[in-house]
């Protein structure tokens, strides 16, 4: 039996409107052995949006130069830990030391990635292993998505946003706290 964690809405940066979404949101479930589902779920025109072909469950980096689907988990003091999450099933992980510094792949099982669509519906479910998550059980997450549409526009939508230009990396998009998990 699994447990949701968390449930939000992703909010549009707004220099970068999309004319395809009307809106996205996420959700994170604890499975009964301690891993994350992760459910990202955007709403619009999705003909209108370029989806990546499918592609091997491997490690991919710079997925996020187009439709990709993003958590962030902080760790002790300023690292944190970034994972990407195409539609095609590529993925990837990162950890930083700090603030964009110290940027380092590092090796995870392959996650599981489902993707569904229809006209009006993109659902993205991911199955992270326990093992995993550099998750403390109590630091802050942050969940993005990049959308492209079929004419290589851009958005860029998270819990939050900084001041400024779109930066994922940055604290204030760290904009979810998960409670505790009791593993007794």
């Amino acid at each position: 039996m699994s447990s949701i964690l968390a449930r939000a809405a992703l909010v549009c940066h707004p220099d970068t409107p999309s004319d395809a979404l009307a809106a996205l949101g996420m959700q994170i479930e604890l499975t009964d052995d301690h891993g994350w589902e992760i459910g990202f779920v955007a709403m619009g025109r999705i003909a209108d949006l370029r989806l990546p072909e499918a592609a091997p469950g491997i490690h991919t980096d710079e997925l996020w130069r187009t439709t990709c689907f993003e958590l962030f988990v902080a760790e002790d003091d300023d690292a944190y830990a970034e994972y990407n999450f195409s539609p095609s099933g590529a993925f990837a992980a990162y950890h930083f030391d700090h603030y964009r510094t110290g940027m380092r792949p590092f090796d995870i099982p392959a996650p599981h990635i489902l993707q569904a669509a229809d006209a009006e519906r993109l659902s993205l479910s991911i199955r992270l292993a326990e093992d995993a998550l550099v998750w403390d059980r109590s630091g802050a997450i942050g969940a993005s998505a990049v959308i492209e549409e079929a004419n290589g526009t851009l958005s860029y939508w998270a819990l939050a946003h900084p001041p400024g230009r779109p930066d994922f990396h940055h604290r204030d998009c760290f904009a979810l706290r998960l409670p505790p998990v009791d593993r007794a």
